[in-house]
């Protein structure tokens, strides 16, 4: 086969000698039930080596694996040829004028494998199959880039409409890091990482991958476009009930997660995100998720401080390895902020958040009335030993869910300007606190470094592991409102209050806001218009 070079996910270090992997114990190790039947093979050709003549072939997509064999039905994995693991194989479709004028191209390594066929059913149906799986190069073919709605410290993201379907998506750009070797290793692993969970996951609580392209300075993930902003960021839950709707959602999506062998390792309000008008939430951001079962890791200690476990604090390299209770910890403290509208660890110090993070030092305000269940559940959740904590299961299990069982089949409509309850104090909440109190980075070429973070005054972990903790900053950062067509149908919430009466004040709130300073200079300038919300306040009456 033919070389190819250039690409971000074809390392030399993989030495490969060929596309196909023959390494069928591997395989089935790894996939106990791994099988594929001739139901959904499809006859693709290739030429010769030699004569140059049409060999045809059966191919099948099992799960994200290309699998090839000759052209006799096969229904058994011993019948097999060979077989490649998609998630780095880079996919170019075209269209000649041949004999076979369907052309599928898969280059993995270095390694180039042509296919064709003369049936465009078959083209069609593999080429979606595989757009799925591999990555891909034409980008700004498929999307068009309309304007910047977040920023991090690894990556930008945007709000692109599909020239195809002509729907909206949520894409997230991290620029290749060449410069130094060992970082864009690093990137590379941990851009692969995430990938591979995301395509893991499909959970209504878990934003949704759709596929991944590269161009020439960038990774290009498309996921789905959640409208409504980050969690916190939307106002406060105006009833416990609220919070409960919020938090059983969570709990069934870490749930969900662990029982797929994933701990998340971030868990914050920043990366959880809110559907427009509803109480329906969604987990984003996996840059920093791994698989529980997985020994050698990119990175040990990591997450955001004020959320993450005492015990990736204080893990020390070589140790064993901590497990997915350290979501349960991040999880309990977002249910705290959600009750009481503040940060449980909250200190004016960095470093005073980070000893109070590391010890569980925290108290309940006795001037909100909580139902006891509800601090009866933060409680566990925040237990210093990660083996006395809840699972998810066991969460979902707790008296607090199973009070009032019935709320929880309706949506709730989300308030930007109501508290919890009257009951709530006023006064800065730990929100509009954390931009003081995020450690210092910077960016080189779309990679994120940070300083060591100084462990002040805590002496049992101040020989640990280089004293350095993974940080992401968050990159959802803006409410995005798209104009809605006649004929959408409304939300859920507003499907809800529809039987009632609204009395429409006269009164209108308008929020606008500036485009991104960060804005790549070759988007359009029809792009960077500062955009505006404008939103009724409405006061519901029951009939």
């Amino acid at each position: 086969m033919e070389q190819a070079s250039n690409y971000f996910f074809n390392s030399p270090q993989k030495q490969q000698k060929a596309f196909w992997d023959r390494n069928f114990d591997l395989l089935l190790s790894r996939h106990e039930n791994f099988q594929t039947s001739s139901d959904n093979c499809t006859t693709l050709y290739k030429r010769g080596k030699l004569l140059k003549k049409w060999i045809p072939r059966l191919y099948s997509v099992s799960g994200d694996y290309l699998l090839y064999g000759d052209e006799v039905k096969y229904v058994i994995i011993q019948k097999m040829k060979g077989f490649r693991k998609l998630d780095c194989v880079y996919l170019h479709c075209n269209i000649l004028e041949t004999t076979y004028r369907y052309h599928l191209q898969l280059i993995y390594c270095g390694f180039i494998l042509d296919l064709y066929t003369d049936k465009k059913t078959d083209y069609d149906n593999l080429k979606e199959i595989l757009q799925q799986h591999c990555i891909l190069t034409d980008f700004h073919t498929q999307y068009s880039i309309l304007k910047q709605i977040g920023f991090g410290s690894n990556a930008k993201v945007y709000i692109a409409r599909s020239n195809y379907n002509k729907q909206y998506y949520a894409i997230k750009r991290v620029q290749k890091n060449y410069s130094i070797k060992q970082k864009k290793q690093e990137q590379e692993q941990a851009l692969k990482n995430e990938i591979q969970i995301m395509k893991d996951l499909n959970h209504p609580n878990i934003i949704s991958f759709h596929q991944v392209f590269e161009t020439n300075k960038h990774i290009n993930l498309v996921l789905e476009l959640i409208q409504g902003g980050e969690l916190l960021k939307q106002g406060q839950c105006k009833s416990i009930r609220d919070a409960r709707i919020i938090a059983r959602q969570l709990a069934l999506c870490v749930d969900y997660m662990h029982q797929k062998g994933i701990m998340h390792r971030d868990l914050k309000p920043h990366n959880i995100l809110c559907k427009t008008n509803t109480a329906d939430v969604l987990i984003a951001d996996f840059g920093l998720a791994t698989y529980i079962k997985d020994q050698k890791q990119l990175y040990y200690r990591c997450g955001t401080t004020g959320y993450v476990a005492p015990e990736i604090l204080m893990y020390k390299e070589g140790a064993k390895m901590y497990n997915e209770k350290c979501d349960i910890f991040s999880l309990g403290v977002i249910y705290y902020q959600l009750i009481y509208n503040t940060h449980p660890f909250k200190d004016p110090q960095k470093s005073g958040i980070l000893k109070k993070n590391l010890v569980v030092d925290y108290k309940f305000d006795d001037s909100i009335k909580v139902p006891q269940s509800c601090k009866d559940l933060i409680s566990q959740m925040l237990r210093l030993n990660p083996k006395l904590r809840p699972s998810a299961s066991q969460i979902l299990r707790h008296d607090f869910f199973n009070e009032y069982l019935n709320e929880l089949s309706y949506p709730s409509l989300i308030s930007s300007y109501q508290d919890l309850s009257e009951q709530k104090k006023s006064g800065h909440s730990f929100n509009s606190q954390i931009c003081e109190l995020k450690f210092s980075t910077f960016q080189k070429n779309g990679l994120n470094v940070f300083e060591k973070i100084p462990f002040s005054g805590i002496n049992d972990i101040h020989n640990n592991q280089g004293n350095e903790l993974k940080e992401r900053s968050p990159i959802w950062n803006k409410r995005i409102e798209l104009q809605r067509p006649s004929s959408q149908p409304r939300s859920k919430a507003q499907s809800l209050y529809s039987c009632k009466n609204l009395e429409i004040r006269g009164n209108k709130v308008s929020i606008f806001r500036q485009q991104s300073k960060n804005s790549e200079s070759d988007l359009d300038q029809s792009h960077q218009q500062p955009y505006n919300t404008i939103i009724n306040r409405c006061k519901i009456r029951n009939k």
